[in-house]
């Protein structure tokens, strides 16, 4: 299979899952798990996300940014290990007590009820300031980490400013985006294994209409891409062969078919499969392009017979 596939969906999508939602500023973010209810938004439009993180057991979601001064975010939506049901304030006490060497300086709770804690702790390099806000209820919880080597209050504008916008949705059910941008985040950490089955329950959350054929063609080339390199290649192939019955002129479900016959060394097949595949090529998205099969991965596993390879190599010239 090939390793990128439509990753051009994961940055076009990014920005509206989540990073932007339509109700919210630029630069807000948006926290949710793929199978459990609750969403975290808030804004902080001076941060440059780095990283996106999720583990493969759905229970966390986060990111890693900084500001252009140095200022460090990490901010997590999370299911606790511990069941007890938690508050805001019971999350900030459970999670502070795992920190060591922290001087708190201040304890709060704000209107929105999130639950605040100020501290510093040493470092090598300086006295390492941290301003945290917490929300829970239930099994669910949040946690929103400012950090720098300059003091920093829950004062400080750009800080304040993103506690102020937090909303925490404990009821909210995951939707189509939430799942995709979880299981994307997955993939792009080489955990296809697991993206593979929230790609496919994304796909159960599609309306069923024409404004949604783009995603729909891009979470079944991502959910047949993860089966397929985590060696499930029959389940990548009944999600293919499915989605071309409806979709029959998108040439990634073909192509895809081919990957999936020359994993399993069937070169008549994978002929059969690329062909259809070209001969649709008009039809792939904007901003797509059928990839040179010659140089994927799966593909190359047939290089030893030279009638297939000669047609792989015609396919580029035409």
């Amino acid at each position: 299979m090939r390793l990128s596939g439509l990753l051009l969906a994961f940055a076009a999508l990014l920005p509206l899952a989540p990073a932007q939602s339509p109700d919210m500023a630029p630069q807000g973010y948006t926290f949710a798990l793929p199978v459990h209810p609750g969403r975290l938004r808030f804004a902080a439009p001076t941060y440059e996300i780095a990283e996106y993180s999720a583990i493969p057991n759905g229970f966390e979601y986060g990111i890693r940014g900084q500001s252009k001064d140095g200022t460090h975010l990490l901010a997590f939506l999370f299911l606790p290990a511990d069941t007890t049901p938690f508050t805001s304030e019971s999350c900030r006490e459970k999670y502070l007590q795992h920190e060591e060497k922290i001087t708190v300086t201040s304890r709060s709770v704000l209107p929105n009820h999130l639950a605040l804690a100020q501290y510093t702790f040493p470092s090598q390099t300086g006295t390492i300031s941290v301003v945290r806000a917490f929300a829970a209820t239930g099994d669910l919880c949040a946690d929103i980490e400012f950090s720098s080597q300059s003091p920093i209050t829950p004062e400080t504008p750009s800080i304040h400013a993103a506690f102020a916008s937090v909303q925490f949705e404990p009821n909210f059910q995951p939707t189509f985006r939430e799942v995709f941008a979880y299981a994307t985040v997955l993939f792009e950490h080489h955990a296809a294994k697991a993206a593979a089955p929230l790609y496919e329950r994304a796909l159960t959350l599609l309306p069923a209409n024409p404004p949604t054929e783009k995603w729909r063609r891009v979470a079944t080339d991502q959910a047949a891409m993860s089966y397929g390199m985590s060696g499930n290649i029959e389940k990548a192939r009944s999600i293919l062969n499915r989605a071309i019955a409806a979709d029959p002129t998108y040439p990634l479900n073909y192509y895809n078919l081919a990957c999936a016959d020359a994993e399993q060394g069937d070169a008549i097949h994978a002929r059969i499969h690329l062909q259809q595949a070209f001969d649709r090529k008009a039809n792939t998205l904007p901003g797509e392009s059928l990839p040179y099969p010659a140089e994927d991965d799966s593909i190359q596993k047939l290089k030893g017979n030279k009638e297939f390879w000669a047609f792989v190599e015609s396919l580029q010239k035409k």
